[in-house]
Formats: structure tokens, sequence, C-alpha cells
């Protein structure tokens, strides 16, 4: 609260002391805020690192030059129309280029910069190579404090995305976007709608600097360095924070301004040497360094002061009398590797199934084909007698259809708490999220440990938590996939316990993938057996755990 109060003094004070320089350099720096404001939805809190994010701050300032000089429309509509026509931008290219990662997205949103770039040195309508000359129609107050507005908007939204719920789904796509999928998160739409957000921004921008600099053309409207300066600002603040935007690009701002008076002829290699060794020492930036004292520490999201007691999931109607689920004749082919071969498996009410096999059986594929993670070649899968190949994971999860990983895949920097949040947040009991993730966490051990890191938990913490997270989904099919694996003996009869109680928790099915065969053997009520991706056995444990066929492809010797 001190220093936001520091900063909107030092926002009012500047436009009462000053008309010149300083005026100039404040409009620059809140120019500098929200753009880095906007690149930290996409690149620190998605993970989308882009270097074409200029795209957006260009066309907003040649939509608002063209809005005032060709249709004569006030500056700060036009502004606000620019911010628009930035949104409309990240919409239609969202759902293509957000199907790339990595260094594939940041070249192809640096490729449409470029392109950008080409088509306005070509189009005469807006002035072509040579640009756009802007009427004075704003006193640079006027701009002052539009800027300062924008970056106030800016700061609101990154909060938003730093206290709330959505904030947690954009953040676990940068953690893991296939285990979000698993748990509900619709990662398509809100990665689409944080890419809308971080377009709409530096178009605003845009426009209020094509009037702030009375000209505009297309060298300096989608200037590549504008990004880089964007992308080092966040860096060296603190990157997928909420004050690391505002702190990298104030000090650097001024840090480079005093650099340019005293030091002309150095200041681009300075500058260089303060950005990399700060990045070097502190890789999570100043605000990194800040937590290391307790200060700046994002909060956990919607955690309460005290863990409630929680209670048991409501438990929804009965979907009749169907199996909760039926596969007929699975087969999945990865190009000429048959992994799965014509694999039929169903699941009753109130039965445990355990799908056992050596490594490479097809186990493990078989479950991402049932829950959408890989397209099965051919085959039926039906969830309480609907076909549901046609729907994407998330929405099998949100169906109820649940599962875990062979190896887990939590959030890493997420708490114990937001681990489990994240599973409520989507699952059936979304209406109750902080009671039903309190309970969870109660039957799952963790009670003592829910404020805690996940990277502080034990492997075998870490399977027992991921386990919490498929509770915390209140579904009615779980599917667990070595869920014992590396576990002690107390650890396996703590998550053993858990399984026994399924149904009272209103889970009308289990189905397990597991190599510790003596720690589900009495759990489960049939057991399928894959050799080389086919069915080689199946019927009651005791019976299949003795089959010559099963001991000479798996066991070794009878169990």
């Amino acid at each position: 609260m001190i220093a936001a109060a520091v900063l909107l003094a030092v926002f009012v004070a500047i436009p009462l002391r000053s008309r010149g320089y300083l005026l100039q350099l404040g409009t620059d720096t809140l120019s500098a805020v929200t753009l880095a404001y906007g690149w930290n939805l996409i690149g620190g809190f998605a993970g989308y690192f882009s270097f074409g994010q200029v795209s957006f701050y260009g066309l907003g300032a040649y939509a608002t030059a063209l809005l005032v000089l060709r249709a004569h429309m006030p500056w700060y509509f036009a502004a606000l129309v620019s911010g628009l026509v930035g949104a409309a931008a990240a919409l239609l290219l969202g759902r293509i280029m957000l199907r790339l990662r990595g260094i594939l997205f940041a070249l192809g949103m640096l490729g449409l910069a470029r392109i950008l770039e080409v088509i306005f040195n070509n189009w005469h309508y807006a002035g072509a190579s040579v640009g756009l000359s802007l009427p004075a129609v704003l006193t640079p107050v006027a701009v002052y404090v539009g800027m300062g507005l924008l970056a106030l908007i800016s700061f609101c939204i990154t909060a938003y995305f730093v206290y709330s719920g959505f904030g947690l789904d954009v953040m676990s796509l940068n953690e893991d976007e296939d285990a979000a999928l698993s748990v509900g998160v619709p990662t398509t739409r809100v990665k689409v709608i944080a890419f809308i957000l971080s377009g709409a921004l530096p178009a605003v921008a845009g426009g209020l600097t094509a009037w702030n600099h009375s000209y505009i053309d297309p060298t300096s409207a989608f200037d590549p360095g504008v990004d880089l300066l964007t992308v080092v600002y966040v860096m060296f603040g603190g990157i997928g924070t909420l004050w690391g935007p505002l702190i990298g690009a104030v000090v650097l701002m001024i840090v480079g301004e005093e650099f340019l008076v005293y030091f002309p002829n150095l200041e681009l290699a300075l500058y260089g040497i303060v950005v990399i060794a700060t990045v070097l020492a502190f890789p999570g930036g100043l605000v990194g360094l800040a937590n290391r004292f307790g200060w700046l520490m994002r909060p956990i999201i919607l955690a309460p002061k005290g863990l409630p007691a929680g209670a048991p999931p409501e438990r929804a109607p009965a979907h009749g009398t169907q199996p909760v689920l039926e596969v007929r004749d699975l087969t999945v082919r990865f190009g000429g590797l048959t992994a799965v071969d014509r694999v039929s498996l169903s699941v009753a009410r109130g039965e445990t199934v355990c799908i056992i096999g050596a490594n490479g059986a097809g186990k493990t594929t078989f479950f991402n084909a049932i829950t959408g993670v890989v397209q099965p070649t051919s085959g039926e899968i039906l969830y309480f007698g609907q076909p549901i190949s046609h729907l994407p994971t998330f929405r099998r999860a949100q169906r109820g259809m649940a599962r875990s990983f062979q190896i887990p895949r939590l959030m890493p920097s997420f708490t114990v708490w937001e681990n489990v949040l994240l599973a409520s947040r989507h699952g059936r009991q979304s209406h109750r999220v902080v009671e039903h993730t309190a309970w969870v966490l109660h039957t799952m051990g963790f009670a003592g440990m829910w404020r805690d890191p996940v990277s502080r938990l034990t492997p075998g913490f870490q399977r027992q938590l991921e386990f919490a997270r498929v509770l915390a989904l209140s579904p009615e099919l779980v599917m667990l996939d070595e869920v014992m694996a590396g576990m002690t003996r107390e650890e396996q009869e703590q998550v053993r316990g858990v399984i026994r109680r399924l149904p009272e928790f209103g889970i009308a099915g289990v189905a397990c993938v597991e190599h510790v065969i003596a720690a589900v053997a009495d759990l489960c009520d049939r057991m399928v057996v894959l050799d080389f991706g086919r069915k080689i056995a199946e019927g009651p444990s005791a019976e299949v755990l003795k089959d010559p066929v099963v001991v000479r492809a798996y066991l070794g010797e009878p169990i």
C-alpha cells in the first residue's frame, strides 16, 4: 500500500511540476509499463514467450491514426477502438498461433510483426513507407493522463490474474498444459482470453503514443527493439509477477535516461551490463530478490486463513444401470507401430478393474486414448452409455472422468492447496470449491502441509497429491496410472485405504494400471493383462495371476 501511495503521488506531481522533459519521460515510462504488463499476461503467466507483441502496438497506432485522419474520430475514442482492433487481431490469431509452443511461437510472432511491417510499407492509404503526420489535438498532459489510466488498468488486470481462480488457470498453462487439461481446464479458451488482453493493452498504448510523437511509420510502429525492451523490462523486474513489470520498466527507463545524459557513448553497453548482471545474480528479477526477504510474495490463491474442515462431496443422481465405462475394440497406431490392438474393456458400477503388463505393453497408451490425450485409430469409447470419442480431454474431466499419470504431473510452482484447488474449480463441486478442496486435503492427509510448495514434497507425497487432485474433480470414474509406484509400505497403505473408501465418495468405478501387483491384487474385482498391445487374459485376480500365459509373458512365476 505504501508503494502504491508513493507511485500515485509521483504520477500526480509530474504534470503539476513539469510541462517538458519530465512529462515526456513520464509518458514514455507509463507506455513501457503498459507494454510490459501486456507481454507479462501471455509471456509471464501463460508461458507463451512472444517476440511479436509489437504487432498489436503497431496495429493500434495505425488504427488510431487512420480513424483520426480519415474518419475524424476523437483521439481518446479512436485509441479505445484501436484496443478493440488489437483484441480482434489477437482473437483471430490466437486459435492459430497458440497451437505453437516455445521457440516456434516466439518465431511465429516475430514473423507476424515483419509481415505487418511489409504490408504497411506498401499500403498507400496508410502512408506507405513515408508514414503519417498527425495533428496536435491533445495536450501532452492529456496524453500523460490517458497513458497513466491505461497503465493502471494493466496493473489491475494483472492483479486479477494473481489473486483469482482464472489466474490460476492461466498459470497452469505455464506449468503443464496437458496436466491442466486432465483436471478440466479449458486451456484453449483460457490462453486465447489471456492473448486477447495482451493484445488490447499495447494496441491502446500504440494509439496514444502515435499522437504523442505526432508521426508514425512502419519502421517505428513495428520496431523489434520495442519487443526486446519490453521483454527486458519484465525479466529485470520479475516475470509472471504483479510488481515485476512496473519495477522493471520504471527502473530501466530511469537508468537508461541517466546513462544517456552522463555516458552518451556508452549508454547501450552500460545498460546491457546492468540488465545481464541483475538477471544472472537474481534469476527471478528484482521481485525474486525481494521474495528472499519475504516481500512482494505471490499470495496463495483463494486460500483461507486456516484450513476449514470441509465436507464430503454432494452425490450426483445415478445414471441408470449402464456400465461406467465401455471400451470396444480400441486400436491406437503410431505410424507403423500398433501400441494398442483391438482391446475391449468394461467397468461396471462399483467395480475396480486393474490392468497389468510389462513395460511397453500399451497400458498407459490405452489410458491416454480413453481420456483423449491421444486419438484412437479405431474403436468406440462409451461413458455411462454415451460416446465420448469426440470430446476433448477437459470435457471428459469435467464430466467426471479423472486420471493420474505414470510420472506425477503436478504444478511445480503451486502450493499443495493450489494444485488441489485447480481441479476443484473445474470438477463437479465447483460451486463449493474452497470447502471441497479442504475436504480432499484432510482425506488425503495433507492438512498439516496444505500451504507448502510442491517442491518440498517427497516423491511418495507427490503421488499422493496427484491422487488428491483426482479426488478434487469429484469424479465418477477414477483412472490411476501406477499411483503406488515408488511409495513406502506406509504410503501404499494410506492410498489403499483411500481406494477402498472411493464408493463412499460417490465414485462409481475405478480402473488402475499398476506394477506393484501385491498392493492391488486384493483391491480389484477383475484383472486385465496386456502384452504388446493385446489383451491376453482377463478375470478374477486369483485366476489371472496363476494363468500360465500371464506367468510366461509377464510374471515369471505365479503369485
